[in-house]
């Protein structure tokens, strides 16, 4: 459910943003080296995160700009094809989709899952979102779920998707808002865990999925962010909101996984002294999150951001 609106802005044609809280985040999280996906990572991150975090979010993605029958979809930064599977069920056999990853890995994993029933066609195609040219006014709409804050220039790579758009095309997005204590508890809590063990280098990595803000900036500061690069990038009408949901894994050890994702992942569980110690430290950070059930619910909060491809582009 969408939080209610508050505005921060008097400027009202910059769009909008819904806010909730604003603290400090986590201490000593910097900014985060390139976080890439070796084959091996991209099983975890399928195995792991794709039905208990991103299926669940990409509803939220829809309830923004769902897909309709036979429409072109375009998903940026499509990961293991969470997204754009669930777009080729919208849009049907008569529609299209195509679905782009820099990660050979993450693509490997997508082409082998099929998307079931009356489905389009999904093509997984291999690039760089702030390089490739996705051609001009070709789609209906476009998604990137939670890919923007791995970008070296996103604005550049929200550039090329709006000129990709048709006019009046939409464009959505997703992005993690800060872990700290109070919010997105689960990656706040690896990285606390890391900390625990002595891993201290490894936190900027383990957060990088939640630096679009910074390191101690506001829920505020990211939206801002958003809504500037949407703006730069030639969007008209942007949008920027919070929405509130959950990770939710099956038990404290598949949730105590989520660490084998990261670049650091094989080095961390290949030492069963440090993973011994680690998984300690999470499990019992994750604790309070773990209800009668055993299911692992733990609080998330992420961004989303859309933008309108204008009717007037040259």
């Amino acid at each position: 459910m969408r939080a209610a609106l508050t505005k921060l802005r008097p400027n009202l044609a910059r769009g909008r943003f819904t806010q909730r809280h604003a603290s400090r985040s986590m201490s000593g999280a910097r900014a985060a080296p390139a976080f890439t996906f070796s084959d091996e990572q991209a099983k975890f991150y399928d195995d792991v995160l794709a039905r208990g975090v991103f299926q669940v979010w990409s509803e939220k993605l829809f309830e923004v700009s769902r897909p309709a029958l036979g429409e072109s979809v375009l998903d940026v930064a499509c990961g293991t094809g969470v997204v754009a599977r669930a777009c080729a069920r919208e849009v049907g056999v008569e529609g299209s989709v195509m679905a782009m990853d820099n990660s050979s890995g993450m693509l490997e994993r997508a082409r082998a899952s099929g998307t079931g029933g009356a489905a389009a066609r999904v093509e997984f195609v291999e690039g760089d979102a702030c390089e490739r040219d996705h051609g001009e006014r070709t789609f209906d709409r476009a998604y990137c779920q939670q890919g923007l804050q791995f970008m070296e220039n996103p604005t550049r790579a929200m550039e090329l998707i709006r000129k990709a758009l048709k006019p009046g095309g939409h464009f959505t997005a997703a992005v993690w808002t800060t872990a700290r204590a109070d919010s997105n508890q689960m990656m706040y809590h690896l990285g606390e865990a890391l900390r625990d063990v002595g891993k201290e280098e490894w936190i900027p990595i383990a957060l990088k999925p939640m630096s679009w803000c910074g390191s101690g900036a506001a829920d505020g500061a990211g939206s801002t962010k958003l809504e500037d690069c949407l703006i730069s990038a030639g969007f008209i009408n942007p949008d920027v909101s919070v929405e509130d949901g959950t990770f939710e894994f099956p038990s404290l050890d598949v949730a105590v996984d989520v660490a084998k994702v990261a670049p650091y992942g094989a080095e961390l569980a290949g030492d069963a002294e440090l993973w011994n110690a680690f998984s300690k430290s999470f499990r019992n950070r994750l604790a309070p999150f773990v209800n009668a059930d055993g299911v692992v619910s733990v609080p998330a909060r992420s961004f989303i951001a859309h933008g309108v491809a204008p009717w007037n582009a040259p």
